[in-house]
C-alpha cells in the first residue's frame, strides 16, 4: 500500500503574516480565515499547528506524489523523509519536534523528526503503522492494521506501544494527543452504525457524535480539551467543527463546498481543509 492510494485529500493556499500570537478565545463564528498553498503546488493540506503557529502537512505538485512541509514565520520548508515515496506531516509540538508519515513503496511508517534527525517506527507486529498526534511531552498517537485485518489505534510512550480500541468497535483511529494524556480519534461501532469520534481520558471512553449528522469525526485536541474535525450531515457536504464543554460549533470555510478541522493549538487557531464547487481542495488557518 502507498500513502497516495490510501489517502485521498485534505487538500491547500496562504497569506499568514498577520497569524501572530496574543490571540484571545472568541467564537468561531468571529474568525478570520487565511488560505494556505505551497507555492507552485496542486493542492496543499494543513494538518497540524504548535503553540507558535507553526503549520505542518503536506502538498502535492505536477511531477506527482506527496511532500511535506513546514510553514514557519510565513515561510515554507519542504521535509521529506529520506528516499521516501511519499512523505507527509502530521502534528509538530511546542518544541519543535515534527510527526509525520512516510511510504517506502510498499507499506506506510510512522516518524519523528528532531533537530535534523529521522526516526522510524513500527507497531510491533503490525503494518501500515500511521502517526497523527504528538503532544509537548512525546507521546504519539496513531493507527495500524493489525495480524486479525482490523484498524487499532495505538499509543506510544518512549518505547512502549499501547493498543487503544473502543468497546464494541470494528475499528479504531486514534488521531490527537494533549499533555494530559487525553485522546481524540474515530471509531466504527460494531453494530454496523457510522463511525463516530471519541475522547479517551483518565481511561473512559465518551463518544464525540455531531446532532444529527450521519457520521462524526475527531482530529485535533489542544491542552484545554477542546476538540475539532468534520461530520457529514445529511446534505453529504462534510462540515468542520469545534467541540468544547459539551457543545459544538459548526465551522464553514467561506464559499466552500466541504470543510474539515485538522488541528487546534492552546490559543484556539485551527487548521483544516476546503474544497470549492469544481472539487479543488486547499488548507486554511482560522484565527479567533
Amino acid at each position: 500500500m502507498t500513502i497516495v492510494n490510501a489517502i485521498c485529500g485534505r487538500l491547500a493556499r496562504l497569506s499568514l503574516s498577520t497569524l501572530l500570537a496574543g490571540l484571545a478565545i472568541l467564537p468561531l463564528q468571529a474568525a478570520t480565515f487565511y488560505q494556505i498553498k505551497v507555492p507552485g503546488s496542486i493542492t496543499t493540506s494543513a494538518l497540524g499547528i504548535n503553540s507558535a503557529n507553526q503549520i505542518v502537512g503536506y502538498y502535492a505538485s505536477s511531477q506527482g506524489g506527496f511532500q511535506g512541509f513546514v510553514l514557519s514565520n510565513n515561510k515554507f520548508t519542504t521535509v521529506n523523509y529520506p528516499h521516501a515515496a511519499n512523505t507527509l506531516l502530521s502534528a509538530i509540538n511546542d518544541t519543535g519536534v515534527i510527526l509525520g508519515y512516510y511510504d517506502d513503496g510498499f507499506l506506510i511508517h510512522g516518524f519523528t523528526l528532531i533537530n535534523g534527525t529521522y526516526t522510524s517506527f513500527d507497531y510491533p507486529g503490525g503494518t501500515n503503522t500511521y502517526a497523527f498526534g504528538i503532544n509537548n511531552t512525546g507521546q504519539i498517537v496513531g493507527n495500524y492494521s493489525g495480524p486479525d485485518g482490523r484498524v487499532h489505534g495505538f499509543e506510544l510512550n518512549g518505547d512502549t506501544f499501547t493498543t487503544i480500541d473502543v468497546p464494541n468497535s470494528t475499528s479504531t483511529e486514534a488521531y490527537g494527543i494533549n499533555g494530559a494524556g487525553d485522546v481524540c480519534g474515530t471509531y466504527t461501532p460494531s453494530n454496523g452504525n457510522e463511525p463516530q469520534g471519541f475522547l479517551l481520558r483518565n481511561g473512559v471512553f465518551q463518544t464525540i457524535s455531531y446532532p444529527n449528522a450521519l457520521n462524526t469525526t475527531a482530529t485535533g485536541i489542544n491542552s484545554k480539551d477542546q476538540i475539532v474535525g468534520q461530520y457529514v450531515p445529511s446534505s453529504l457536504s462534510n462540515t468542520g467543527y469545534a467541540f468544547a464543554n459539551g457543545k459544538f460549533l459548526s465551522v464553514q470555510y467561506p464559499g466552500s463546498k466541504t470543510t474539515s478541522l485538522s488541528g487546534i493549538n492552546s490559543a484556539d487557531v485551527v487548521v483544516g481543509n476546503w474544497s470549492d464547487s469544481q472539487n479543488n481542495y486547499s488548507g486554511f488557518a482560522a484565527k479567533p
